[in-house]
């Protein structure tokens, strides 16, 4: 995340807080007044009902004989309410006139500029770590997270990778973005080093295009600051939206802390469970669908408590597929508070989707309950423990049914936050097994 943050502490925590941590009565300054508030309000308390439910259920049997993975009553529950979308591309940049869909500016200030998202894929620079700087003899909580928990799931990974090679089965293109601004643009290099250049597609949103790291200055309604990266982020999926939709099945936004383990997600992503979610929950697709059920897929935290506004915490990122980011640009946008300047950019798409779609954040965890998206450092899930009075810990307030210490993380974790240099190359060095 770019900018200001504030820092929360409890009795036995100290744990950074991104804008929207500290702001009270968020629940009254940002409701809806759309007829489909009190839906989405039904939904989300029945949701609520079923979350802490441990028993599965079963999608019916795939038309072709493959068996479908098990949703568990909380997804169940959250995919039955969002409509199929057509997948089909729909044009509403109005000839790119007005913000969000005014586009990119070029080195030289001029718009029309179109990145070109796949050279840091095409043209990976190595990695490079020093023995100091990969600190392997320093077993501390982060290292102890990242070698007797988290893993980087090579095996699968390169299965997929041969299957694909066959050409039975496609791998899912996934295209990243990361959102800064031109005086962090020292964190980029990392970035692009360690987990940038898995990713299919890859951009850096900020306020000065530089070719040489990626980055794209998009312009924005509103000033360049951190309590307006609402209309940053709107300007950004606009972006992405009206030049890489047509050319990737997920896309994925965080701040320039955010560490991705790109091979964990994508296998995620092709999953049974989250491809039997993506069509409906009713069969595994084909691949030659031409409607999606849209998917917000994160970290779910719960607004100052409130299960009937969970929101995916943009700390560590979030995921939407095709079907997710076509909804939120043709459909959310032109009404949901479109002029409003706030930081809470995560607390509004998740409104903007559950109010104006239906589509509530995805239950992300893993069938242990382990997270796979997480707000804070490896470390910090590990040693975490709720003070004993937790009505002053706002992790407590926002968190849904967490689990602690080992037992916090997925195996398979995706996302971690508050990744800076040189903490960033340091957790790569670990699960690349640089330090074996």
């Amino acid at each position: 995340m770019v900018a200001v943050r504030r820092k929360m502490k409890s009795q036995k925590s100290s744990f950074w807080c991104i804008g929207l941590c500290g702001i009270t009565g968020l629940v009254f300054v940002f409701s809806s007044t759309t007829g489909g508030k009190s839906a989405a309000r039904s939904v989300a308390s029945r949701i609520n009902d079923n979350r802490k439910k441990s028993n599965f259920i079963r999608g019916p049997p795939p038309n072709d004989g493959r068996t479908a993975h098990n949703l568990r009553p909380t997804n169940q529950e959250i995919i039955s309410t969002a409509p199929m979308v057509n997948l089909a591309y729909v044009d509403v940049t109005n000839n790119h006139e007005q913000d969000p869909h005014r586009g990119a500016k070029d080195e030289d200030g001029n718009f029309g500029y179109r990145h070109d998202e796949t050279v840091l894929r095409n043209n990976p620079p190595s990695f490079q770590i020093s023995a100091s700087e990969a600190d392997c003899d320093n077993h501390d909580a982060n290292y102890r997270m990242l070698t007797e928990k988290v893993l980087v799931d090579i095996p699968a990974h390169e299965a997929r990778e041969r299957e694909a090679e066959t050409g039975n089965k496609p791998r899912a293109k996934l295209f990243c973005m990361v959102y800064t601004i031109q005086k962090n643009h020292d964190k980029i290099p990392d970035i692009r080093e360690t987990w940038g250049n898995k990713c299919d597609g890859f951009m850096v949103a900020s306020d000065k295009t530089d070719k040489s790291l990626g980055t794209v200055n998009i312009p924005h309604e509103g000033p360049e600051e951190y309590n307006n990266i609402w209309q940053k982020v709107r300007s950004m999926w606009s972006y992405v939206y009206d030049n890489y939709y047509e050319d990737y099945d997920w896309f994925h936004i965080g701040g320039d802390d955010l560490y991705l383990i790109v091979e964990n997600l994508r296998l995620y992503l092709e999953s049974d469970e989250i491809q039997l979610a993506a069509n409906d929950g009713k069969s595994l697709p084909n691949g030659d669908e031409v409607e999606q059920l849209p998917l917000f897929l994160g970290r779910r935290f719960a607004e100052q408590g409130n299960h009937e506004r969970i929101f995916n915490s943009g700390g560590s990122g979030y995921t939407m597929n095709k079907a997710a980011l076509k909804s939120l640009i043709v459909t959310a946008f032109p009404t949901c508070t479109p002029h409003l300047k706030t930081s809470a950019e995560d607390v509004m798409v998740a409104q903007c989707l559950r109010n104006k779609i239906q589509v509530f954040p995805f239950d992300t965890k893993d069938d242990n309950g382990g997270e796979r998206y997480m707000p804070f450092q490896p470390g910090h899930h590990l040693n975490y423990r709720p003070p004993k009075d937790s009505s002053k810990d706002w992790y407590v307030k926002y968190s849904i049914d967490i689990k602690y210490g080992f037992d916090h993380c997925s195996a398979q974790s995706v996302a971690f936050h508050y990744i800076k240099p040189p903490l960033m190359k340091r957790m790569h060095a670990i699960l690349y097994s640089h330090c074996s």
